[in-house]
């Protein structure tokens, strides 16, 4: 018997779609979600990412009724397999559906009864409530040094809105007036792809022109149209925390309802690196978001050490109370309050 035959699959016949290595995406080209159902199906759920899980999960439902929803970190160095786990989570907490032939996220993977079972109450929370919804990216210099549009961006692309903050709420002003799908039939009548129109907000005839005509009281004339969408839409170099939360309900709210929802930061603690100012500015969101929409909204961070790790991280310890860390370590609730907290294996 060779090694290979104690595999329930041949990996000499397999090849690794995503080369080893996890993404964060969205799902949204073919070869994203070709990547995911690979990732899916040949998911181990056993050991410390099902204990991981099970901790996540359970914390997130035994906080049901609470004012504020524990957040999550999960540690582990380079290469543990934290973004594997956090982008199994983002998929398998929609039960995300395969449009080429509807096959689900926990149809494909292999899950144990404690995964499933959990699974299965955030989905009944989901049906009671106002649905679910998962975000997860990598917070990087898409949006300079400002850390909330750089997590905003993250929301808005998993709203399949544009990422940046001036085209995300002009498309969210748009369906709020119900012309949204109006102004788009129009852009694209005229051989325009909607989306990269909308790169060119400020200056787009089309856009201003398919404006006017949905909405006449918008503006006199085209001109006034484009420098109403300047004053009304600007670019802003940074937002405040409450315009941040507002911005978030206003993406994911169902008549002003929050959805249960799970928002994932991958390598933010890269991100953060030894910058305070960042990592102050995190744990401010995370707490204001906490407050606003209680148990419904779970925030879960991955980095490469625990949170004691580094003088920057130190500070986000006071806004989380479970986590899941890499095989070297363990998750533990701390009693009472928001923490971010973690704990070595003993």
């Amino acid at each position: 018997m060779k090694n290979r035959d104690i595999y329930q699959r041949d990996p000499s016949k397999i090849t690794l779609l995503n080369n080893g290595v996890a993404a964060m995406t969205d799902a949204l080209s073919d070869d994203e979600r070709r990547t995911l159902r690979f990732e899916l199906e040949y998911f181990v759920c056993e050991g410390e990412y099902q204990r991981g899980l099970v901790r996540i999960l359970d914390s997130y439902v035994s906080n049901q009724g609470h004012p504020e929803q524990p957040a999550a970190w999960i540690s582990g160095f380079f290469g543990s397999g934290k973004s594997h786990l956090a982008k199994m989570l983002r998929f398998l907490w929609t039960d995300y559906t395969f449009p080429e032939d509807g096959a689900s996220a926990s149809g494909l993977a292999r899950l144990p009864n404690d995964v499933e079972d959990l699974l299965k109450e955030i989905s009944t929370l989901g049906k009671r409530g106002h649905g679910l919804h998962a975000a997860a990216g990598t917070l990087g210099a898409g949006a300079g040094d400002s850390v909330r549009l750089a997590l905003l961006g993250i929301v808005f692309k998993s709203a399949e809105l544009p990422e940046s903050f001036p085209q995300a709420r002009f498309s969210l002003w748009l369906k709020k007036n119900d012309i949204y799908d109006q102004v788009r039939a129009a852009v694209e009548a005229e051989g325009r792809e909607f989306r990269r129109e909308l790169n060119d907000l400020y200056v787009s005839p089309l856009i201003t022109k398919a404006l006017f005509v949905a909405d006449s009281n918008f503006a006199a004339n085209e001109k006034d149209a484009r420098a109403a969408l300047r004053a009304q839409f600007p670019k802003p170099k940074d937002i405040t925390t409450d315009e941040f939360v507002n911005a978030l309900q206003d993406t994911l709210s169902s008549n002003g309802e929050m959805p249960g929802a799970v928002i994932i930061l991958d390598e933010v603690q890269q991100y953060i690196g030894d910058d305070s100012s960042r990592s102050y500015v995190v744990q401010e969101v995370v707490e204001a978001c906490s407050k606003r929409f209680g148990d419904r909204l779970l925030f879960l961070g991955t980095g490469q050490t625990a949170l004691s790790g580094t003088p920057a991280l130190q500070r986000l310890q006071g806004r989380s109370r479970s986590m899941w860390n890499s095989p070297t370590t363990m998750l533990k609730r701390s009693p009472g309050g928001l923490s971010w907290r973690s704990a070595r294996t003993e």
